[in-house]
């Protein structure tokens, strides 16, 4: 059986790598540079109307921070959007709203590719590269265009360094950072406004707005200071140019209120742009800027402000304004008001040029259309269809994929049924499964899936209270648990509660810090009482744990308890002999390698304890409790106590099917697949990738960045309660004297049977409705979840880490 078990999990990844590589291929686009595609002759004689650009991306700069009054401390901007000189819009972000999808759509017009959504986070990653791609930038560099960048490093892994002629960039992924990421940017300034002579398109790509919507949320106390920051150096670059430089601010996203972006909401998907030029005080306004005194005092829901426009608008519009082709893959549709700045005859060459080149990437015809307001009808039409086109899919390796799933899927089912046979378990784990699978095919049902865990939970607790109803004191303490499980954080992607636990905590810093030193311990020292070296080291472990959390909270600006602070300055003294203003950051990343290192070398010590000398007693309760203190390592301060109420709901839960259920594996596997998910949910964590956390994901990483190690500290950090509900079971599974592989295999075979089924519906539905309105918002980050459940969770941890303590049992 378990050979079996084990070859048909592997086919089962195989399947699932092979069906998401036929559904997320990289999008074939059309190689070489763009020409001139109308009156051409004519067009490259034209003048341009600017000479020089000032490029500045602020990122996350959602569109009510610039105009909004409440949210906005732009206030310079604000002047220019009154006299005339700076043009504002709302730009939407097609999904997904991270970094590099967003500057590959805001320079070469195209819609995204979801896989860049991924991709993004791979530091290393080189098929994102736009060398061979026509862009504005690319433009720019064979019209022999000097250009200069500072800033996100992201633009270095898109573009070759030929392009630039200077550039220093600075690392995207330390969201810790708020300020020395800009500064790494400004401190060039001086120097390049000095000497324009030196440069044609001047880039600058600002972090540090990001970085605080990650941290506090967009309503962060860092952000009125961060919005005068930027506002000030939107002055200083205004006041050291002539009208014949355009400036150009705007944000490649936006976020949604905690701070996040990736998915489709209205914060997430508008952005701000603003135009600045003392010549554009010469032409009308937008006439949605008309009659309107900035900064707006009214609140707009969907973030709406000014003139909506695509952002890949931007990318027909400088071209135009600079007299450069259009690039070869952009869908966007110059911004009408920026017409004006040219003749009526030009005007006419321009919007023709976008039509016919807009014609080209849909592989169409081009229409006698002689009316220039219904070509620019005509042109956002076939904006809107090559927006919604779905991805070249790869028939082939979908069908291959989905086919071997299927196989694996009956073989899984007939060995589960044939294993628990007909009885009141299998029922309970085929209705969840189908209760589950069917939700799939619809896109509310994906957003809100926490509810559908939530409702099954309560379910099962109230069946075993009704037939049990001499254990009604141990079923309302696990439902005490479970509801302040269920109101600790928001979760889902419908509806935000302001009310929480986690946000009480974190305006409440005293209640907060006592909470989580209760729990660090309480966790940490659960099952060392019986020897002085476990106590010890649990003890220190614990320690670290709560120093560098503390410490962590210092450096970001977060509220302390006076008698924790002391603490923490004593700690970080022992590490820091300069006891300078900085020792609290000087030491951030050696306590957390302090922490990891510590903590490889209890485990180990602790197993080789219990192997040798204990007589595996408490082995798997020792093991657990010192992989908690890493989960709780990385779990954002304000979730910690979390593991408190884990801590209690466990052992209620154990007791509970120890005494009442015969040690049925099935059950308490059932209930543990359960826990994982309910408990991921109730985190915060979502189906969007808006909600995947980066907090913890660089805990004692410094400069020299590694993609696997940050992937594995994100996927821990991420999946910490569903990690702790995964191995919890162990502690109570392997009790008895039989055949601990027979145990491991038989409690391993509900949960594989739960992700096969699921994920045929799961497919099939991607499937289904790849030409869904919600296929690159919803169901495609699902399936990315899905496979991350698969890969991470069920392999790494179920499998790969549960089996490897088993063999040292």
């Amino acid at each position: 059986m378990g050979k079996r078990l084990i070859v048909l999990v592997v086919l089962q990844l195989i399947a699932i790598f092979t069906f998401s590589a036929g559904f997320f291929p990289q999008k074939s686009v059309m190689q070489g540079d763009a020409q001139f595609w109308y009156l051409p002759d004519e067009q490259i004689h034209m003048a341009p109307k600017f000479d020089k650009l000032v490029f500045v991306v602020i990122d996350a700069l959602r569109a009510d921070f610039l105009f909004q009054k409440e949210a906005s401390n732009f206030h310079f901007v604000h002047e220019l959007l009154n006299n005339g000189k700076a043009w504002g819009y709302t730009a939407y972000s097609n999904p997904p709203t991270v970094t590099l999808p967003r500057l590959k759509g805001i320079t070469t017009g195209s819609t995204p590719n979801f896989l860049d959504a991924i991709l993004n986070v791979a530091e290393d990653d080189s098929s994102s590269n736009l060398k061979e791609q026509d862009s504005w930038l690319r433009q720019f560099h064979v019209h022999n265009k000097h250009m200069k960048f500072f800033g996100d490093d992201t633009w270095l892994k898109l573009f070759p360094h030929e392009f630039f002629d200077e550039v220093d960039g600075t690392n995207s992924f330390f969201v810790s950072d708020f300020e020395q990421v800009d500064l790494n940017v400004t401190r060039h300034l001086p120097k390049q406004l000095g000497n324009q002579d030196e440069w044609d398109v001047l880039i600058l790509h600002y972090l540090g707005l990001d970085h605080i919507g990650h941290k506090g949320g967009a309503k962060s106390h860092f952000m009125p200071a961060k919005h005068r920051e930027m506002d000030s150096i939107i002055k200083e670059i205004y006041s050291s140019i002539d009208e014949s430089t355009l400036l150009c601010v705007m944000g490649d996203h936006g976020m949604n209120d905690l701070g996040n972006h990736g998915g489709s909401s209205a914060g997430e998907t508008s952005a701000g742009l603003v135009f600045i030029s003392e010549k554009l005080e010469k032409y009308e306004k937008p006439i949605a800027q008309r009659n309107v005194v900035l900064p707006i005092s009214e609140l707009n829901e969907n973030y709406e402000y000014l003139t909506k426009i695509q952002q890949i608008d931007l990318v027909p519009t400088l071209a135009s304004l600079f007299n450069l082709p259009i690039p070869k893959n952009s869908i966007g549709v110059i911004i009408a008001d920026f017409l004006q700045l040219f003749s009526k005859d030009a005007s006419k060459i321009k919007i023709m040029d976008n039509y016919h080149q807009l014609v080209s990437v849909a592989q169409g015809y081009s229409e006698q259309i002689d009316d220039l307001t219904a070509i620019m009808s005509r042109m956002k039409d076939i904006q809107a269809k090559l927006a919604q086109s779905a991805t070249n899919y790869d028939y082939s390796l979908i069908a291959i994929g989905y086919a071997v799933l299927i196989g694996i899927t009956v073989i899984t089912t007939a060995s589960t049924l044939r294993l628990l046979r007909l009885t009141y378990t299998t029922a309970l784990l085929l209705g969840t499964t189908m209760i589950l699978s069917f939700s799939t095919f619809g896109s509310s049902f994906v957003e809100e899936e926490h509810q559908l865990w939530w409702w099954i939970t309560i379910g099962i607790v109230g069946a075993s209270c009704i037939s049990n109803p001499n254990e009604i004191l141990n079923h309302l303490l696990v439902l005490v648990c479970l509801r302040f499980v269920r109101g600790w954080n928001n979760s889902g992607q419908k509806y935000f509660f302001e009310h929480t636990i986690y946000e009480l905590l974190k305006t409440h810093n005293n209640l907060q810090w006592v909470f989580n030193t209760l729990t660090i311990f309480a966790v940490s020292c659960n099952t060392a009482t019986h020897d002085y070296f476990s106590f010890t080291s649990s003890f220190v472990l614990a320690s670290l744990c709560l120093v560098y959390k503390a410490n962590w909270s210092i450096v970001n600006g977060e509220g302390l308890p006076k008698w924790l602070e002391i603490i923490v300055f004593k700690s970080c003294s022992l590490l820091q002999e300069d006891e300078s203003s900085d020792i609290y950051s000087e030491t951030l990343v050696p306590l957390a390698r302090l922490f990891f290192q510590a903590s490889i070398t209890v485990l180990i010590a602790r197993i080789l304890v219990h192997k040798y000398f204990s007589k595996k007693v408490g082995f798997f309760q020792d093991v657990h409790s010192i992989i908690s203190s890493i989960l709780i390592f990385q779990t954002s301060s304000a979730n910690i106590p979390l593991f408190l109420v884990f801590q209690i709901l466990s052992g209620r839960l154990h007791y509970l099917w120890t005494a009442y259920y015969s040690s049925n594996q099935a059950i308490l596997m059932l209930l543990n697949l359960i826990l994982q998910h309910l408990s991921f949910f109730q985190f915060g964590s979502t189906n969007s990738i808006a909600t995947v956390n980066l907090t913890n994901a660089y805990n004692g990483v410094s400069d020299d960045y590694n993609i696997y190690t940050v992937g594995l500290l994100m996927c821990i950090g991420n999946f910490a309660p569903s990690i702790y509900w995964s191995l919890a079971s162990s502690k109570v599974l392997y009790k008895s004297n039989t055949d601990k592989w027979s145990v491991f295999y038989r409690a391993k075979l509900p949960q594989f049977f739960f992700y096969c089924l699921f994920g045929c519906f799961l497919l099939a539905s991607c499937i289904i409705l790849r030409y869904h309105l919600f296929i690159w918002s919803v169901f495609s980050p699902k399936l990315c979840y899905y496979v991350t459940w698969n890969a991470f969770m069920n392999g790494l941890i179920g499998w790969v880490v549960e089996g490897l303590l088993v063999a040292l049992y």
